[in-house]
Parts: C-alpha cells; structure tokens; sequence
C-alpha cells in the first residue's frame, strides 16, 4: 500500500485528523479537523468559512501535509503534534457545484451526523471551500 493510500485510510477512519499547514512566515501550525474519504479519494472542508486560517493557507499554496497520529494529539498539544509522522501532499480547491461535493456531503453526514455542528460541514459555505487531498 502506497503511503497516500494509507494517509486515505487514515483519514477514513479517523474521527480528527491533523492538517499541518504553513504561515507566510514559514511557521508550521497543527490544526485538528474534520475529514473524509470518497472512493479512496480524501477531502477536507472548513466548517468555518473564510474564518478558518488552516483553509486559507492552504488554499493559498503554502506546504500541506496530514499527520499519520490521531488528531486528538493536536487538540491537547498542537505543538506537540507536529512532532507526529506525515505525509505531505497537494490540495485542489473543489468548484461548489462540481458532481463530487453530493458525495462528499453525504460521507461527511455518514460520519459526523451524529454531532451539532453537521450543518455547518455540508452548508453552502462549506462545500465553497472544499478541498480534494492528492499525493505530491
């Protein structure tokens, strides 16, 4: 199994993962979100909208990568966590109407239905910042 494939399988079935993200001044920040995986294929969305700065500097084209460890690591040291394994990888900015963001909303719904904040993944905004994870 190739390492993205694992990173995938990861972010599968990983509840938090941990997106390592880069500042203008070449600062590293470990951020803990939500993600999925479509068909092996990993996506990330901001559930806060412009707000989230993890999204913008990603979508900026600064480094991106995606630790191997469980997310939680971050939510308790996000220092710490970068510290973690990764992997690094691209991201590809999804067009809100593009056919994929149906399936996307429906694994996000499949695995955090569960929680309050389900509607702010799958809202309008959301799908408008939805990014497709790809190997380097």
């Amino acid at each position: 199994m190739s390492d993205f494939a694992r990173l995938a399988e990861h972010i599968g079935a990983t509840n938090t993962v941990t997106i390592v993200t880069t500042r203008a001044s070449g600062d590293e920040i470990a951020t803990p979100i939500w993600a999925v995986a479509v068909d092996g294929v990993p996506y990330v969305r901001s559930a806060y909208g412009q707000k989230a700065a993890w999204n913008r500097r990603a979508r900026a084209g600064r480094p991106v990568a995606f630790t191997l460890a469980d997310g939680r690591n971050a939510e308790r040291d996000a220092v710490g966590a970068l510290k973690d394994p990764r992997l690094a990888v691209t991201v590809v900015q999804v067009a809100a109407d593009a056919p994929e963001q149906d399936a996307v909303d429906a694994a996000f719904r499949a695995k955090y239905g569960h929680t309050p904040h389900i509607g702010s993944v799958v809202s309008d905004d959301a799908r408008a910042l939805t990014l497709r994870v790809e190997a380097v």
